[in-house]
């Protein structure tokens, strides 16, 4: 399926640009950007660009879709479900998308502070009373810390895909296991990724709800979405629709293991689509809301998204509440998180100034999202990507 929306503004393409971003190094001119553009032509456009990215790369397939002004303009599928199998990717293929799963968690999270169920301050120790770890900095440790990837925790150095867990404890019985880990830096002092943090804001959830995390999930985010085709449980997913992950490089095999595990649902095991993922990038960016559904408030949005870390090396790049944050790609605005994990990467871009996002999913871990989603934004904005290409 490509879907378009047209206007009467006419069209202009770089080829240069467009090689250049086979090899992912096209970036655009920072200032003001002009509105972004699409036109009868453009779906065909970016399928031409993707279909040469995807032949150039090797990748064994994925899907992408395109968000402007709360509207899904593009979706489609490229490549096969599984290598050597005759199952063609479709816009409803269903991937893993890793690490994507943080700002639903971070979604889910704001909702309860929203309803003075949980505050941003609260420490973990109060909110998981049951949680111990030999370091005892961590009774320091807030949510918003959680949030920010500042509270010192560790990263998940095994998740285990191969030895998945299924029952209800699975969650509690990981953060139980943590008491003999120790903290990489007091809280608020730096900061440091931690899948281990969004699986407690995960049980912060759970505990708090007083229901399943992953129902939690279904009932406040992907019900009031319409999200039919998303589950943070992964044998919920229809198995026609499921793809199978891919990894080695430069030849391609399918994954040891789908990566799935209930003790790391929070962190790592959204499952969905990109037609489902246009409608909570759609939400995003209608504040929060989609047509009569609100998952969250405009305010609580906006501090999600509002810079609550910066980079010292690097102030463009900031940390939102569950968000990547800041201005990449020469000047646009963006609220970001990837995803990455054996057989699957995954990128969701969203710019809130242009009425803009842009997502990837792939089952090959090998493939260059960022040259995807690059080609989606020459296409939204000629006129920066010509711009660029005149400078060299």
């Amino acid at each position: 399926m490509k879907m378009m929306r047209t206007d009467n503004r006419g069209s202009s393409m770089s080829s240069t640009c467009r090689f250049v971003l086979l090899v992912g190094l096209c970036h655009f001119s920072v200032g003001a950007l002009a509105a972004p553009l699409w036109n009868e032509s453009s779906a065909e456009t970016i399928d031409a660009i993707l279909s040469n990215l995807m032949q150039e790369s090797g990748v064994i397939g994925m899907a992408f879709g395109v968000v402007l002004d709360r509207e899904l303009v593009f979706a489609s599928g490229y490549g096969l479900r599984e290598h050597g199998e005759d199952d063609p990717i479709s816009e409803r293929s269903v991937f893993h998308w890793a690490s994507v799963s943080k700002p639903f968690v971070a979604t889910a999270v704001m909702q309860l502070v929203e309803r003075d169920q949980l505050a941003l301050d609260d420490r973990i120790s109060v909110l998981l009373p049951y949680f111990h770890m030999v370091d005892d900095r961590y009774k320091a440790i807030t949510v918003r810390q959680l949030l920010t990837h500042t509270s010192g925790m560790p990263d998940v150095e095994d998740y285990e895909w191969n030895n998945p867990q299924f029952d209800d404890d699975a969650l509690k019985r990981w953060a139980l296991e943590q008491s003999g880990a120790e903290l990489l830096f007091a809280p608020g002092m730096s900061r440091e990724y931690s899948n281990l943090g969004f699986e407690l804001l995960g049980l912060i959830v759970q505990e708090v709800s007083g229901v399943s995390f992953e129902r939690y999930m279904r009932e406040e985010i992907f019900q009031p979405l319409e999200m039919a085709d998303s589950s943070f449980e992964a044998n919920e997913i229809d198995p026609a629709l499921r793809t199978t992950g891919h990894i080695g490089t430069p030849t391609r095999r399918v994954a040891d293991a789908y990566p799935y595990n209930r003790r790391h649902a929070p962190s790592s095991t959204l499952n969905t689509n990109v037609v489902d993922m246009g409608r909570f990038a759609n939400a995003m960016l209608n504040h929060g809301a989609l047509e009569d559904a609100r998952i969250i408030g405009e305010e609580t949005l906006a501090m999600m998204w509002s810079p609550a870390w910066t980079n010292p090396e690097d102030p463009s790049r900031q940390a939102g509440l569950g968000w990547n944050v800041g201005r990449r790609w020469g000047g646009l605005q963006i609220a970001s998180h990837g995803g990455h994990d054996d057989g699957f990467r995954s990128f969701l871009a969203i710019a809130p100034e242009e009425r803009v996002a842009v997502f990837v999913v792939s089952n090959d871990d090998n493939a260059p999202v960022g040259p995807f989603i690059l080609a989606a934004l020459e296409v939204l904005f000629p006129e920066q990507a010509a711009e660029e290409v005149n400078k060299d």
